[in-house]
C-alpha cells in the first residue's frame, strides 16, 4: 500500500514530467515558428531588393521611351521645316519671277536641302533618323511593359509572404516564391531583348 506522502510525490513527479514534456514541445514549436518567420523575412528582403532593381530598369525604359519620342518629334519637325523651305524654293525657282541666276540658286538650294550631307541633315537622312528614333522609343516602351509585369509579380509575391506569415502557411510561401521567380525571369528575359508575346 502506498503512503499518502509517497502518492503525493508520485503525482507531483508525474505533473512535473508532463509540464516538462509540454514545455519541450512548446519550445520546439516556437523554434520552428521562429525559423519559418526568419526564412519568410529573408525572402521578403530578397524580393524587395529584386523589386527595386526591376523598378529601376522599368523607370529607365520609360524615360528612354519618352526621350526617344521627343527626339523623334524634334527630328520630324526639323525635317518638315526643311520640306517647307524646299517647297518654297522650288516654287520660286519654277515661277516666272526673279532673274535666271536667282532661279538657278533657288533650285540648287532646294536640291541641297534634299541631298544627304555630312551632318545628317538632308531631308531623307532626317526621315531615316526620325523613323529609327521612333522605333527605339517603341522598343523601350515594350521593354517597360515587360519590366512592369516583373514588378507586379514581385509585389504580389511580397503580399503573399505577408499573408503567409500571418497564416503560417508553407503552400502560400511556395506560391509567392513561384510568382517571384516568374517576375524575375520576365525581367531578365526583357533585359535580353525578349518582348512579351501580346505586346505589339
Amino acid at each position: 500500500m502506498v503512503e499518502a506522502v509517497d502518492a503525493k510525490e508520485l503525482i507531483d513527479d508525474a505533473i512535473e514530467r508532463a509540464e516538462a514534456e509540454r514545455d519541450a514541445g512548446e519550445r520546439v514549436e516556437r523554434a520552428a515558428e521562429r525559423t519559418f518567420r526568419d526564412h519568410v523575412s529573408l525572402m521578403v528582403g530578397g524580393f524587395a531588393v529584386s523589386l527595386a532593381v526591376i523598378h529601376m530598369a522599368a523607370a529607365g525604359s520609360a524615360r528612354e521611351s519618352l526621350l526617344k519620342g521627343i527626339e523623334a518629334s524634334d527630328t520630324f519637325a526639323y525635317m518638315q521645316a526643311k520640306i517647307v523651305r524646299e517647297t518654297v524654293l522650288k516654287t520660286a525657282a519654277h515661277g516666272g519671277g526673279g532673274a535666271p541666276a536667282d532661279r538657278r540658286d533657288w533650285a540648287a538650294e532646294a536640291a541641297r536641302l534634299r541631298a544627304p550631307d555630312a551632318a545628317g541633315h538632308g531631308i531623307g537622312q532626317l526621315q531615316a533618323k526620325g523613323d529609327a528614333l521612333r522605333a527605339e522609343g517603341a522598343h523601350a516602351a515594350r521593354a517597360g511593359e515587360g519590366y512592369e509585369l516583373g514588378e507586379t509579380a514581385l509585389q504580389l509575391a511580397i503580399v503573399l509572404l505577408s499573408i503567409a506569415l500571418i497564416a503560417r502557411s508553407r503552400p502560400i510561401v511556395f506560391g509567392a516564391a513561384c510568382l517571384a521567380a516568374i517576375g524575375v525571369a520576365t525581367a531578365i528575359a526583357t533585359a535580353f531583348g525578349v518582348t512579351l508575346p501580346w505586346v505589339t
